[in-house]
């Protein structure tokens, strides 16, 4: 197994995610762990791997969501509840250096 190239972290405070499509919310989630590099998200929402998703970002005491495209890279279920609990692997596509620098900040890697 390979090293990740960025460390990942459990954010501080919930941060959830909106999956948008054409500027609208078409699912809602919640993140497990988030990196500079991507991260991995619980959703009742079904992807496939390869698509490419437009998230936005929210948590507490952060003045805006960040939006963030991506890639899913992975998917599981949760076999306790598969009709329910998706879990997804993405990975950011072309983040820019502002954008890095607050997915840092909502990892807790920043103050």
């Amino acid at each position: 197994m390979r090293p990740r190239a960025f460390a990942r972290a459990v954010p501080q405070s919930p941060v959830t995610v909106a999956f948008e499509e054409g500027g609208e919310p078409t699912a809602y989630g919640a993140v497990a762990n988030i990196s500079e590099g991507g991260a991995c998200v619980w959703t009742a929402a079904r992807f496939d791997v390869g698509q490419r998703l437009s998230l936005r970002l929210s948590a507490a005491r952060e003045p805006q969501p960040l939006e963030a495209p991506a890639l899913v890279v992975w998917g599981a279920e949760d076999l306790s509840d598969a009709e329910h609990a998706q879990r997804y692997g993405l990975q950011w596509v072309q983040p820019s250096a502002d954008c890095r620098l607050q997915l840092r900040r909502l990892a807790g890697l920043t103050s």
